[in-house]
């Protein structure tokens, strides 16, 4: 798909492609927030449906496939329409009041249960996770990331019709309730247990859970936010006690006799989950969003503005000034590519050995090129490059290791000194090809060796330094593991830092 791209007009402009290349003009829509960037791609390798829409107009700028997927309308049928003519009427008003506070003050995240309408007017429940992102130029954009929770609220429901069943079929219900993955616990009016799942026991397996009380004690809640029995509460997250990292979501569901004028419940059904991945996922996702908004909001910036200085039509600007700002263009142009090549791979290659890359790669041949190009980036650093003779072909994609290449030779002209010299070093090991990247700058603590890789982790010592996503070397270890490689990192006994991967030789 192309890129979201921005023009000046009467005002921003949003150009997608659906089917047959059609220009929609969107007035206040998103600005241009990746010139020369494939954002469609981006918000495509998210599974959950992605709404991006004005605050103020709550028109639609973007959507994702899984929008499209889940509404069943096509991107052009979506995009510059009001987000509020996909909702029913009752939510359409109470998003409404929940933006107002994200506009104005803007406030981190909200989580709301909606229910969208389909192509078809039926509706679809969904849990919507409703963040605020200010793009360059100060506009600021809600980002809606919606998950379809049809399946869940359809099993709760089913089991809460079983609770209130006769007795007669208290053993369709155990059963339903030992197969359900979620920890269930039935508990009497006076809050004794009187049923539970594996998965309940599960939950606590050092506690001998007797009552609700019992489930409370284990988990935090200073705030008293934890539904009563009796009550349709929930769900609620909170914290564990014996584990303040760990996080349980706990909702009840009352089940009423069959007289309707009875208002008590005589059973409450409490269903509790272990959110702690859940969380932790979103946590990623958050700084993912957080981290390429920043990322791409001074590069944006510059191209932006050196475009508008360049196309004024009575431009006074002598000629080293006017290649001052095409030169400026063009770095930061290719650093949004970098950016958007590792942002590609993080999403298209996982961990498993050997997923890519089995053509024939003489580094030998492709270092040198590298390195050359590198060199003109980053005229205050001084490459070394020192290839054994004799080196064999390794199994491997040429495109990525160079591009594993070039982020480790990044990473070492940033942190360097001024007049560095990076070293990079290509010898035959065992039935491997490694090569080798050597500074001469701050290096990292011992301890920090295997963080270094992780998503968004920068060296506490070194982040102050230097500008970063966090990305580049987790790009590389995914990349060099995908081409059935390894990839580390060591601290030089001499000072700075060393990188290093292998890939393993092409067999005859």
């Amino acid at each position: 798909m192309p890129p979201i791209r921005g023009q000046e007009a009467e005002g921003p402009v949003i150009q997608t492609v659906v089917g047959e290349r059609r220009t929609r003009k969107v007035a206040d829509a998103m600005p241009s927030i990746a010139s020369g960037v494939d954002a469609t791609l981006i918000l495509d390798s998210i599974v959950e449906a992605i709404i991006v829409f004005d605050p103020e107009t709550f028109r639609i700028g973007e959507v994702n496939r899984g929008a499209v997927d889940l509404l069943g309308r096509p991107r052009d049928e979506l995009v510059g329409q009001s987000i509020l003519d996909v909702l029913r009427s009752p939510d359409a008003a109470r998003l409404a009041s929940l933006i107002a506070p994200l506009a104005a003050d803007g406030s981190d995240v909200t989580t709301v249960m909606l229910d969208y309408l389909a192509a078809d007017r039926s509706s679809i429940a969904v849990e919507v996770v409703l963040q605020p992102i200010e793009l360059a130029g100060g506009t600021r954009v809600i980002v809606a990331i919606a998950r379809d929770i049809r399946d869940r609220i359809e099993t709760q429901v089913r089991l809460q019709r079983l609770a209130e069943a006769e007795h007669s079929r208290a053993a369709e219900l155990n059963a339903v309730i030992r197969a359900m993955g979620e920890a269930v616990v039935v508990c009497a009016k006076d809050g004794t247990i009187t049923l539970t799942n594996p998965a309940a026991e599960s939950l606590f397996p050092d506690v001998d859970e007797e009552s609700y009380a019992d489930i409370l004690a284990q988990l935090q809640d200073a705030d008293g936010i934890a539904p009563a029995l009796g009550t349709l509460g929930g769900p609620v997250e909170l914290r564990t006690v014996a584990d303040p990292e760990r996080w349980v979501e706990l909702a009840t569901y009352p089940v009423h006799s069959g007289s309707t004028l009875t208002l008590t419940a005589d059973e409450t059904i409490v269903v509790m989950r272990d959110v702690t991945e859940a969380r932790r996922r979103e946590a990623v996702r958050e700084t993912f969003i957080g981290v390429l908004s920043h990322e791409l909001r001074t590069p944006v910036t510059t191209i932006f503005g050196g475009a508008k200085l360049l196309a004024r039509p009575t431009s006074t600007l002598d000629e080293e000034t006017r290649q001052g700002i095409f030169r400026d263009i063009y770095e930061e142009a290719e650093r949004l590519q970098r950016l958007v090549e590792d942002v590609v791979a993080l999403n298209r290659f996982g961990e498993d050995v050997g997923e890519v890359g089995r053509e024939p790669v003489l580094l030998q041949r492709l270092l040198p090129r590298v390195v050359a190009s590198e060199d003109g980036r980053w005229p205050g650093v001084t490459f070394q490059l020192r290839v054994a003779s004799g080196l064999p072909a390794v199994a491997a994609d040429p495109t990525y290791v160079e591009q594993v290449v070039r982020n480790l030779l990044t990473n070492a002209a940033k942190y360097g000194w001024i007049d560095a010299v990076v070293i990079i070093e290509a010898e035959r090991g065992q039935g491997e090809v490694v090569v080798r990247v050597l500074d001469h700058g701050p290096g990292f603590p011992i301890e920090e060796r295997d963080r270094l890789f992780e998503l968004f982790y920068r060296s506490p010592g070194t982040a102050a330094t230097a500008g970063g996503a966090g990305i580049g070397l987790f790009v590389c270890a995914r990349l060099v593991r995908a081409m059935g490689g390894r990839i580390w990192a060591a601290p030089r006994e001499t000072g700075g830092a060393e990188f290093g991967f292998a890939l393993p030789e092409l067999e005859e």
